[in-house]
């Protein structure tokens, strides 16, 4: 009887190997796929949220929205970018942090979706300052984007966006 019981264990033991081998192998080949696809080149481009107005004493839980115009480096209009975000800390007179959310629409449809923790600063002697982003997708030529944003805050309400992809 110990024989039967052996050879039931080990036929179990090839059949799980086999099925773990067939699962690594269907499971690399989405993974080598999606290695070999094509990654957005980097991109660099500035919004303008001076037409939006922050509240004048944020407040926990409290949110705004906005949207503006979004330039390349060039100044040239390529898109516009729509956010909303909510205050989450209060750091002092002039300083605040909000959870946000943008989403840049470019002229040819195509969407970048970013989100972040975002230092807010209403004291232009403070600038310019960095916060970090997560790409979060996209639509078009973002399609399954991923990757990081880094933000720089050149005055109130202007930021330079460059995204690297990967």
């Amino acid at each position: 009887m110990q024989r039967p019981v052996a050879g039931k264990r080990i036929a179990t033991a090839l059949a799980t190997a086999s099925l773990a081998a067939a699962l690594g192998a269907a499971g690399a080949a989405p993974v080598q796929a999606a290695d070999q696809s094509t990654t957005p080149e980097p991109v660099s481009f500035v919004i303008d949220f001076t037409t939006t107005s922050i509240p004048q004493v944020p407040s926990l839980g409290g949110g705004f929205a906005g949207n503006g115009p979004v330039t390349d480096t060039l100044g040239r209009r390529i898109g516009k970018v729509y956010d909303s975000c909510t205050f989450n800390a209060i750091e002092g007179v002039t300083t605040a942090s909000a959870l946000c959310k943008a989403v840049v629409v470019f002229n040819d449809g195509d969407q970048l979706s970013l989100s972040g923790q975002a230092k807010i600063e209403l004291n232009p002697l403070k600038y310019p300052y960095e916060f970090k982003a997560v790409v979060e997708g996209g639509t078009g030529d973002y399609n399954g984007a991923r990757g990081e944003a880094t933000v720089t805050a050149q005055r109130p309400g202007v930021y330079k966006v460059d995204v690297q992809f990967k």
